[in-house]
């Protein structure tokens, strides 16, 4: 009797393995999402751009005259990118932004299109004689 249920036990289970395995592949699935349909999250690259921005200007705050020159700051994260623009007063202000915003994150890549412009005032210089 135990030779007849080994006989059928064995039959049964190669069916039930072969059921439960058809359909299933070696290749584990992957979900392919276009960023355009992710819901603006924490895992969207929207709210990575937004936060890459504000790392970059959190460093700008810190120093007063890349403060005051309110330069604009423009992140792709799928290009590991930052696009800065607007103008400085001189060269120095310009390479100090550009080395701040590279240092906001890793690997960053940083594309300059900071103007230099010299401060110059509106008042005329005074010119005094002097009486002989």
């Amino acid at each position: 009797m135990s030779r007849a249920i080994f006989i059928l036990v064995i039959p049964a289970l190669s069916a039930a393995i072969a059921f439960f395995a058809c359909g299933k592949s070696d290749k584990p699935e992957t979900a392919q999402v276009d960023a355009a349909s992710v819901a603006p999250g924490a895992g969207s690259p929207a709210f990575a751009n937004n936060a890459l921005e504000k790392a970059v200007k959190a460093k700008f705050d810190a120093d007063e005259q890349l403060k005051a020159a309110n330069l604009s700051i423009d992140a792709d994260v799928t290009k590991n990118e930052v696009t800065l623009s607007g103008t400085v007063d001189s060269e120095a202000m310009r390479s100090k932004a550009v080395e701040l915003a590279k240092s906001a994150h890793a690997g960053v890549t940083v594309n300059d299109k900071i103007n230099i412009k010299p401060y110059q005032s509106n008042s005329l210089p005074r010119h005094t004689t002097a009486l002989v």
